[in-house]
């Protein structure tokens, strides 16, 4: 026997993206955290650079 199939769920709309931080203390607690983790060796010299960048760009 063949079961019919209620409406099929809709597929949740992405959540949008989390409005960036302007508070210049938390860019910068940002940034000391991505320090942190570029001397743990977890982030690269060229993905520190980066990011660090995109941080200050929102100061």
């Amino acid at each position: 026997a063949v079961r019919a199939r209620g409406p099929v769920a809709a597929v949740p709309a992405p959540r949008p993206a989390r409005p960036r931080p302007r508070d210049p203390a938390d860019i910068a607690e940002r940034i000391r955290h991505l320090g942190e983790l570029h001397r743990a060796g977890l982030v690269t010299d060229e993905e520190f650079a980066v990011k660090k960048a995109e941080l200050l760009a929102e100061l």
